[in-house]
């Protein structure tokens, strides 16, 4: 559900959540995959945005499956270049401090997949101080996530 608020130029959540006729919140548990939607919430999909419901339930097939309701390519946003240093930091501190070596072939994937993080989490994506306020939130993430990878055996992602 959060591709296709991004095919469709990446309105502010609650905007998108009025067409919806339903919370903002309701919309972010569902974007997020916390909840499931009513099929009336699928049904709008489809009926204002000629969203393929077999797409949006399987993530098979085309996304709109009425080409006429296909929205024009948005223009891809910018990465605000400060804030992803800031991710690259966090990552290398998070690792330090956890005693996990991270190879430096691997510290770009990281660094881009906790950045795409950042943004699916916040509500509106180009509003560089929401992004910001979420890094304690991506720390917590990072933390968590190399928690669970160590108690993994044949992780690769153990103190070192």
């Amino acid at each position: 559900m959060r591709r296709v608020r991004r095919e469709l130029g990446e309105p502010k959540r609650e905007d998108f959540a009025r067409t919806l006729a339903v919370s903002k919140d309701a919309l972010a548990l569902y974007e997020r995959g916390e909840n499931v939607p009513a099929a009336n919430v699928l049904a709008e999909y489809r009926i204002k945005f000629g969203v393929d419901i077999n797409w949006l339930l399987t993530g098979e097939g085309e996304m709109f499956a009425d080409p006429s309701k296909r929205p024009a390519a948005a223009p891809v946003p910018a990465i605000d270049a400060d804030l992803f240093r800031a991710v690259g930091r966090l990552i290398l501190k998070v690792y330090k401090d956890e005693g996990v070596k991270l190879p430096p072939e691997a510290l770009l994937d990281e660094q881009s997949g906790a950045y795409n993080a950042l943004i699916a989490r916040a509500e509106d994506p180009r509003d560089i101080t929401e992004l910001t306020a979420l890094l304690p939130w991506l720390e917590a993430r990072l933390r968590k996530s190399l928690a669970a990878a160590a108690a993994e055996p044949g992780s690769g992602k153990h103190a070192g």
